[in-house]
């Protein structure tokens, strides 16, 4: 076998410039559709570990049938003390915070909003959310009787950091509630949705307000990573039975689905990347077997099998298609390496908040993208090698020898 490859290398080398055309071409395809879906996958990723830091967390406890009809009466009762002891005992959890969650309307000497309106403690939600980091007037709770909103709806109100505004919700009686706060900070952050439409107060006024006592509407939950998320839920579910256990894809299945078709997309790309491929290496392969014919015709005559010369066909297929992987896979890195420090998106700010992604985007290469594009050119060199191999193997001898 050893053998064969040499021959197959050195025939490889026989004609560079032609080799080195389908070298480059695999290259600049493959580089290309890896950087484009690079770019591509940095954007989504940002999209997702945004919602998951804004908002979502990897996962969010519920009392049943709350992300069905999610309505301030359906509560976890004295703090969710029982889910607080499972997660505190949960090794797959780094941190988790209570929540109020309900619906308001906010009004200011000059304009009134319907708002999401979240109860939090400060010190838990700053470590499993950005807004405590994402303060850009005022401060982050850090009087009494304040509350922190977006930007976009700071502008919606025409109001600043200090002024006085009216906070009204239904309360689990069923009756309107309303209290004064002032405003204790401004924030923004990569969610336009969440900056123009969502109130932040703390944990106490918010179940006074709507009148939850020691009960609390969710509690939140941030793990090590996303792949270990599973096991978490699973774990979370077998001990809390009776409570809703979602992660962050079910919360949000549009983000899901977005990432399912990211996949979908660049399987495709690769999938057209290498059918061109196919041709380029076919050609390759056909037109060196023409020039060969007398050779190849003398190496049958002298005993070389027809499997052999079917496996040395295979190889200059691979070889070159193993060239251009490395070439490609080279130029992709060096094109990343020289973005390391992301693309500056600022031009496209105000598009880019209404996706909940930020100004500036990083270009993310996973295993898959090197494992994949790899397998379907290794297939692809398979089959594009079928047919000069079997044109070589249809040579007759005693005709290939006295062939010019």
């Amino acid at each position: 076998m050893l053998s064969v490859i040499r021959l197959a290398w050195r025939n490889v080398g026989r004609n560079p410039r032609r080799t080195g055309v389908v070298v480059t071409a695999v290259a600049v395809g493959l580089a290309g559709t890896l950087l484009s879906m690079a770019i591509f996958s940095g954007m989504m990723f940002q999209m997702v570990d945004n919602a998951i830091k804004t908002d979502l967390g990897h996962l969010q406890i519920h009392a049943q049938g709350f992300n069905k009809d999610p309505e301030i009466g359906l509560f976890l009762e004295d703090k969710g003390a029982p889910e607080i002891e499972a997660i505190q005992a949960e090794a797959g959890i780094q941190n988790w915070a209570p929540r109020i969650r309900g619906e308001g309307l906010v009004t200011s000497p000059s304009s009134s909003v319907g708002v999401r309106v979240i109860g939090v403690d400060p010190d838990a939600e700053a470590q499993v959310s950005m807004v405590s980091g994402s303060i850009v007037q005022g401060g982050y709770f850090d009087q009494k009787r304040r509350l922190v909103l977006g930007e976009g709806l700071a502008r919606r109100l025409g109001t600043e950091v200090g002024d006085k505004i009216v906070l009204s919700v239904q309360d689990l009686e069923g009756d309107m509630n309303g209290t004064a706060l002032r405003v204790g900070g401004i924030f923004r952050t990569p969610s336009a949705e969440l900056d123009r439409s969502t109130v932040f107060l703390e944990l106490a006024p918010a179940a006074d307000l709507f009148g939850m006592g020691d009960s609390i509407s969710e509690i939140v939950i941030v793990g090590h990573s996303r792949d270990a998320v599973l096991e978490t839920q699973a774990r979370l579910s077998a001990a809390l039975p009776d409570r809703e256990i979602e992660r962050w894809d079910e919360l949000q299945p549009l983000l899901a689905s977005i990432l399912s078709v990211m996949d979908q997309m660049a399987s495709g790309l690769y999938l057209i990347i290498f059918v061109a491929m196919s041709f380029g290496i076919a050609n390759v392969l056909l037109m060196a077997i023409y020039e060969r014919i007398r050779e190849i015709g003398i190496l049958l005559a002298v005993g070389l099998s027809r499997g052999r010369l079917v496996a040395m066909v295979i190889c200059e297929s691979i070889l070159v298609t193993l060239l251009g992987l490395v070439a490609g896979f080279t130029l992709a890195l060096l094109a990343l390496f020289a973005l390391s420090d992301g693309i500056d998106m600022s031009l496209w700010a105000e598009s880019l908040a209404s996706f909940g992604m930020g100004t500036r985007i990083f270009p993310v290469l996973t295993p898959a993208d090197f494992t994949i594009p790899t397998t379907v050119a290794l297939l692809t060199a398979l089959i594009a090698s079928a047919w000069p191999a079997l044109r070589a193997v249809r040579l007759r001898p005693a005709e290939a020898v006295r062939h010019d």
